[in-house]
């Protein structure tokens, strides 16, 4: 078994840039709207998951249910893989650098020259992310309606004051955000590789539950509540057919409320992301054409 392929499926699956974390066209059954469920409250129950950091609910309500098994099936071919000598010693290489007891102290000596280069540059650089983030809502080619342009606009202001006033580059701060990282690490108990090749796919989500708990206690560090734009969270329903849905979900961001409006599709019961549905179908009948 590739040992870090295991370790990485575990990143992945807890990764914002990961599918999962994308709002899930596919056909879908027969259904009207008096007996489809409440698509609002179906996202809002997907928030809680994620507010609560339980993993294993939350990647189960995230992908229909064909999805999941096929995750879960991924998992298990690369568990059941035999585990070579190099595959052993590059895990506990890379687990080592976050469990070790100096691990924060190695982490810093490889981080802070990276801090101190960037210190210099750093104003200028948040000057023309702020300049470009104003043009880019300006510009005709954003795909945003007037009312999300206004949205955006109003919430700008409370994200200059964040940028602007938040060392990003402070070596406490930094300091603090990996020793929470690095302790949840630990409290996972995993060693070695064979701990988490014994796992099942539920149990190896789980174990990362503890590290999503303190990603989001970093990102408290740096100013960003990731909790408190959850509590925020309103959905209010714009079109609703039984086989399709229009929502539009709003949160509170630098003081400002921010709506997106997504098109949700029902699949086996449960209403899911138009776009990402249709990409796991997609993935779904490549993989049974083989």
């Amino acid at each position: 078994m590739k040992a870090i392929a295991l370790s990485f499926l575990i990143a992945g699956l807890t990764s914002p840039a990961s599918p999962l974390w994308a709002q899930t066209d596919v056909q879908t059954p027969q259904a009207t709207a008096a007996t489809a469920p409440d698509p609002a409250r179906e996202v809002l129950d997907l928030v809680y998951l994620l507010r609560t950091n339980n993993l294993v609910g939350l990647v189960q309500a995230a992908v229909p249910p064909r999805a999941y098994d096929e995750l879960r099936l991924g998992y298990e071919s690369h568990r059941n893989e035999t585990i070579s000598d190099s595959d052993r010693a590059e895990f506990a290489e890379k687990l080592g650098k976050l469990t070790a007891p100096d691990a924060v102290d190695r982490l810093m000596t490889e981080i802070e020259p990276k801090l101190v280069e960037a210190r210099p540059k750093a104003p200028g650089a948040i000057m023309m992310g702020l300049g470009a983030a104003q043009m880019a809502l300006l510009s005709d080619d954003a795909e945003l309606t007037t009312e999300q342009r206004e949205t955006l606009q109003r919430a700008l202001p409370g994200f200059q004051e964040w940028v602007t006033s938040t060392d990003f580059l402070s070596s406490t701060a930094m300091r603090q955000a990996l020793t929470l990282v690095t302790d949840a690490v630990r409290r996972t108990g995993i060693r070695d590789v064979e701990q988490l090749q014994v796992m099942s796919f539920e149990q190896a989500l789980a174990q990362a539950e503890s590290v999503l708990a303190a990603s989001k206690q970093a990102l408290l560090i740096y100013g960003l509540d990731l909790d408190a734009i959850a509590d925020s969270m309103r959905v209010e329903v714009l079109e609703n057919d039984g086989k399709t849905a229009r929502v539009r979900t709003t949160v509170t961001v630098f003081n400002a409320p921010v709506f997106v409006d997504q098109d949700l599709v029902l699949v086996d019961g449960h209403w899911y992301g138009k776009h990402a549905a249709k990409r796991w179908a997609s993935r779904l009948a490549r993989h049974q054409r083989g």
